[in-house]
């Protein structure tokens, strides 16, 4: 009889499919999928690194050129996601950017000269996929009032969770039937998302009928204030040069940048090539980033828990101070040049 009610109250809703609890939760599900596939996009070049050299004969640096690219326009796109979403609704926004890297992934395909893959995965995946950071605030911002950073917190677990899905496998694939096998499988994902975006992906609470999720104990007089934290107006140029003036705003920035700069652009691109360099199997060097990504969707997962509960300075210092130690504790260990496994043990927080 209880089922009974719920369905009776999800047709009752306009729900485009039923499910047993919260529109929202559906929601954060079909985003974090669509960064997930973004996220592998931006994790694929360090299983592709040594594939490329031996086909086209193109040095490290110059590979690495196209990845850099793609981080650079992943950082300068993510701002103009955050307007595109504030504009045309998320579901716009994931629908293009899926289309735009199916596409980008084939034509990568077919590259025959350095600067089409700089083209292709430098920019047009890199805008493709540099837009989507902006969907895991935006989105929580819009449905959830309670519990919105564990919301925050699984969404930006996609791009730990792409490591953990993407690289193990794509290296597989790598190793079995070449790299344009890889990227053809990347494609496909990315292709198949497509019609779930387009039925069940909605903007906003009032398009299926529902409010902003709140916790049962909160007051009737917290609903009256929705827009305070349950609703969206685009963002003013005048706010936006507010933000800019506090000092908020470039510590985080720069707390963002040692991260990006260390876990993208170094680990994330150099790490599986080096290992590989080193003697470790390829299969295993994939395996041990992408646990890395395992711990790390623990632990945002878990970060996105605390903020609901502990100031967020306060989560923040923790984890600097955890990065700070890990990463001394890596370089103390890299001075025995033959004790590469437990360097990546370390590296990935085992």
């Amino acid at each position: 009889m209880a089922m009974n009610d719920e369905i009776e109250k999800s047709h009752a809703a306009g729900l485009p499919i039923f499910v047993p609890f919260y529109y929202g939760w559906f929601i954060v599900a079909l985003s974090f999928l669509a960064n997930l596939t973004a996220a592998g996009i931006r994790s694929a070049p360090s299983v592709l690194i040594h594939p490329l050299e031996a086909e086209f004969g193109w040095s490290r640096t110059a590979i690495a050129s196209a990845a850099s690219l793609n981080l650079l326009l992943l950082g300068l796109f993510a701002p103009i996601g955050g307007w595109l979403i504030d504009r045309v609704g998320a579901r716009r926004v994931i629908l293009g950017c899926l289309t735009t890297i199916a596409v980008g992934l084939v034509g990568t395909i077919f590259v025959q000269e350095l600067w089409q893959l700089i083209v292709l995965w430098g920019i047009v995946l890199g805008i493709a996929t540099g837009v989507t950071p902006a969907l895991g605030a935006s989105i929580a911002s819009r449905w959830f009032v309670s519990r919105r950073g564990l919301a925050i917190g699984i969404m930006t677990n996609a791009n730990a969770a792409g490591q953990v899905v993407y690289l193990p496998l794509l290296m597989a694939i790598v190793v079995g039937s070449g790299w344009r096998s890889a990227l053809m499988a990347m494609a496909a994902a990315s292709a198949l998302l497509i019609p779930f975006i387009w039925l069940w992906m909605r903007d906003n609470p009032a398009d299926v009928g529902l409010e902003p999720y709140r916790s049962s104990y909160e007051s009737g007089s917290t609903r009256g204030r929705s827009f305070a934290r349950g609703e969206i107006r685009p963002i003013s140029m005048s706010a936006l040069s507010e933000v800019f003036g506090t000092s908020t705003f470039w510590i985080l920035s720069g707390c963002f940048f040692i991260c990006g700069v260390t876990a993208n652009g170094l680990i994330g691109t150099h790490l599986i090539p080096h290992a590989i360099e080193r003697g470790i199997p390829q299969l295993t060097a994939a395996t041990a980033v992408g646990i890395m990504g395992g711990a790390s969707f623990i632990g945002t997962t878990f970060s996105g828990w605390l903020v609901d509960r502990i100031d967020p300075r306060k989560v923040n210092r923790f984890i600097r101070l955890r990065r700070h130690v890990r990463a001394r504790l890596v370089r103390f260990r890299a001075g025995d040049d033959n004790d590469h496994r437990a360097q990546l043990r370390i590296g990935t927080g085992r």
